[in-house]
């Protein structure tokens, strides 16, 4: 594994940074998330974004993209994770557009991702809802004409202000289907919700909604594997959010107890304070380490099914408890709802639960050890 980047990747990374640490301060983020609307996105980030060649990064040079590779978008997405800036990289980019190019629907990836490119449209990914609560399951009758779908979805990042979904489920006969949906289909209604990081989010009710074949995205094995592939780049992409976030979550806790006094001395130098902070540094630096493997799996080709699923497990982990330590260290004052290091606890718990909490993905990686070595099991 080579831990170093190349010139072009540092030098996007500092210019990434200074666009999401001027046009994402403190202040403009309370003033975009303090309404709990959901309309709060950073639409001035996201156009600008645009006109950095961002939001192309990971797509394609034939439909207006960079042609480069996870790698650099997760460059992107910690600088992202520092700022806890309201734009729909991994919802757009990562769950939707990555989809749509690895598909085999040539002229739906020639109308819709140089829309994407330039900013002009909000993509977000859903499938069937997976919850406690009691509801009409997502279904999908496919033919050869095309799908219908009815049901409700599950959730939807920026669902409200999407242009497009890019739907998953499966068929009567247990078959994958990923298709897209204008947001103006016929017979789609989005019931509008906010997240816990105060992001745009709800969720898809289909009424007969009808997707034409020209709208497929994949059916059968191809579907399953764009899937399981939507979901390994996720966790990637999230776990380089999340190390971001609690890699900035964890400095401002360090500075706080550095200039607060108690008894005339800093709080830092209470073994006490010291001991949480660096047990949060032990967990980020866990995170860090999953994170950078299942990176350089995806950029050497291997099976991700373990390392991702391991990313995503210390996801969850290192939020519960590195957020929790940076929070629990400002006191009083870290539990108030306007004070900006709480947008950072909100956003790793988000993290947390969303493709996926701790347990759920416990159990998958026991699953995959499983079946990468039973063979030595069945031996034994």
């Amino acid at each position: 594994m080579h831990f170093g980047f190349n010139e072009d990747q540092l030098a996007m990374r500092e210019a990434t940074m200074r666009v999401f640490s001027d046009m994402s301060s403190d202040q403009k983020l309370k003033q975009l998330t303090n309404t709990r609307a959901a309309s709060s996105m950073h639409t001035e980030l996201w156009s600008q974004l645009a006109d950095m060649g961002i939001l192309g990064l990971v797509i394609d040079e034939a439909y207006g993209g960079m042609g480069m590779s996870l790698l650099e978008l997760c460059l992107v997405l910690e600088q992202q994770g520092r700022t806890v800036a309201p734009v729909p990289l991994l919802a757009t980019i990562v769950e939707s557009a990555m989809t749509i190019a690895a598909g085999d629907n040539e002229p739906l990836k020639q109308e819709i991702l140089p829309k994407v490119i330039a900013g002009d449209s909000l993509l977000s990914p859903c499938g069937s809802y997976a919850g406690i609560q009691s509801v009409d399951a997502l279904w999908l009758a496919s033919d050869a004409e095309g799908v219908v779908l009815s049901g409700r979805s599950g959730f939807a990042s920026y669902a409200g202000l999407a242009d497009g979904f890019v739907v998953s489920g499966l068929d009567a006969n247990d078959q994958n289907i990923i298709v897209y949906l204008p947001a103006n289909a016929e017979g789609l209604s989005v019931v509008e919700q906010v997240a816990i990081n105060d992001e745009p989010a709800g969720y898809l009710v289909f009424e007969n909604c009808k997707a034409n074949a020209s709208n497929i995205i994949a059916r059968g094995e191809l579907a399953a594997g764009l899937v399981e592939q939507q979901n390994h780049r996720a966790w990637v992409a999230q776990g380089a959010m999340q190390t971001g976030i609690l890699d900035e979550g964890l400095k401002r806790a360090a500075e706080y107890v550095s200039e607060r006094k108690q008894f005339g001395k800093a709080l830092g130098s209470f073994q006490a304070v010291s001991q949480q902070a660096a047990n949060a540094y032990m967990e980020i630096e866990s995170l860090r380490s999953t994170y950078w493997r299942a990176l350089d799996d995806l950029e050497q080709g291997n099976d991700l099914a373990l390392s991702a699923s391991v990313l995503k497990y210390w996801v969850g982990i290192a939020s519960h408890n590195a957020a929790h330590a940076f929070l629990h260290l400002h006191g009083g004052i870290g539990q108030d709802l306007d004070y900006p290091l709480h947008r950072y606890f909100l956003w790793a718990k988000q993290n947390e639960r969303y493709l996926g909490a701790p347990d759920k993905l416990a159990s998958i990686v026991g699953d995959e050890v499983i079946n990468k070595f039973d063979d030595v099991i069945g031996a034994g």
